[in-house]
């Protein structure tokens, strides 16, 4: 998943960040159509994936919450510099328990 308990840089090139946002848009418009449930997670981790094959810095974050009856509830969400690439949507209620970095290289056994 990457390098753990560490983040990527919040700056990133311009270009990087274009192709960032474009990776999450796709990965947001697949996961409405596959066969199988495409919730924060897997969104998480395959647009981590296509950044690390693109050789761009990301974190991924696991964190947890409290919904309206109380009960302990889980999201992730993908970063890359600013951006959340995916699983932005309510994020702000969750507080981070695990992070993932990935400094950019193909391949690299994390």
């Amino acid at each position: 998943m990457g390098k753990n308990i560490r983040e990527s840089a919040m700056k990133e090139d311009i270009i990087k960040l274009e192709t960032a946002g474009r990776i999450g848009r796709v990965v947001e418009t697949v996961s409405r159509y596959t066969p199988w449930e495409s919730k924060c997670l897997v969104q998480a981790i395959v647009g981590k994936i296509m950044l690390r094959r693109r050789g761009i810095n990301n974190t991924l974050y696991l964190g947890v919450g409290r919904d309206e009856g109380k009960s302990l509830v889980a999201h992730a969400w993908l970063r890359c510099g600013e951006m959340i690439i995916t699983g932005s949507q309510g994020r702000e209620r969750f507080a981070a328990v695990g992070k993932f970095a990935d400094d950019g290289g193909y391949g690299e056994s994390n």
